[in-house]
Order: C-alpha cells, then structure tokens, then sequence
C-alpha cells in the first residue's frame, strides 16, 4: 500500500514536466514571417546555340520534297567538260528514275562538288551534318 502511494505521488510531482516536454516551443518572429511569405520558385534555363545548326523546332520535310536519298542513287554516267561545265547522269535505284547533275546542283541532300572523267564528288547532309562522298563509274571492261 505504502508503494501504490509513493507511485501516485512520484506521478502528481512529475505530472507537469512531462507536459512542458510536450510543449511545442514557441517560434521567433523571423520564423514566422518568412512561413507566411510566398514560397520561391526556381527553375532550370537553357540556351541553344543554333549557329549551322538545323532549328529543332522547325518540322522536317517530307521526302518526297527532297527528291530521293543519296544512298539509293547509283552513278550511271558523267559527261566531263572542263571548260562547258560537267555533267553527272545519277539513277534512283528504287524508282529507276534518272537525274542530271550540274557542278553545284543538289540531289538526295547532296550537292556535287566536282566532277572527273570517271568519279563525281558530293557533300552529302543530313539532319545538319555533313560529310564528303565519292561515286566512281564502274569500268564496263574488268566487268
């Protein structure tokens, strides 16, 4: 009996200190101030350095508008003229459909960049790269 007293007791005297631990503590005025201030939004910025670049906003073309891909054509001949100006007959492999050639025309996303007796050189782009292609007439007598 004499413990069940001293244990309510012992509960009356520490009664209050377990609530002041339960006490949220009051906040400073700053705290408070900057928790009714509108939040701060921050956000990621790009740029895009488009010098020789193709705009990637701009909606591809169809093929069909661009004629036919360079790697379906197929060198079938070339009249070589140094002073009249050359030119290279290329045929679409699929289409069979022919295509005459001047020294600076483009065909296929390629432009020809010169012309020989029995190869013709083109720059060939795509998608804003660029790169350099040789076609060679095939020699009718190794054939």
């Amino acid at each position: 009996m004499r413990s069940l007293m001293l244990a309510c007791i012992a509960m009356v005297l520490l009664w209050p200190a377990g609530l002041r631990a339960q006490e949220v503590p009051e906040e400073p005025a700053e705290a408070m101030e900057q928790a009714q201030t509108a939040p701060v939004l921050e956000r990621e910025m790009y740029s895009y350095a488009g010098q020789g670049r193709r705009d990637p906003f701009k909606e591809l073309e169809a093929g069909a508008e661009l004629g036919p891909r360079f790697e379906d054509l197929e060198l079938s001949g070339i009249i070589y003229s140094p002073d009249a100006g050359s030119v290279v007959v290329l045929v679409d492999r699929s289409t069979q459909r022919r295509y005459r050639v001047w020294e600076g025309d483009v065909v296929g996303g390629a432009q020809l960049l010169a012309v020989t007796p029995d190869q013709a050189v083109f720059m060939v782009t795509v998608f804003g790269v660029s790169r350099q292609e040789t076609l060679r007439l095939k020699n009718s007598d190794k054939e």
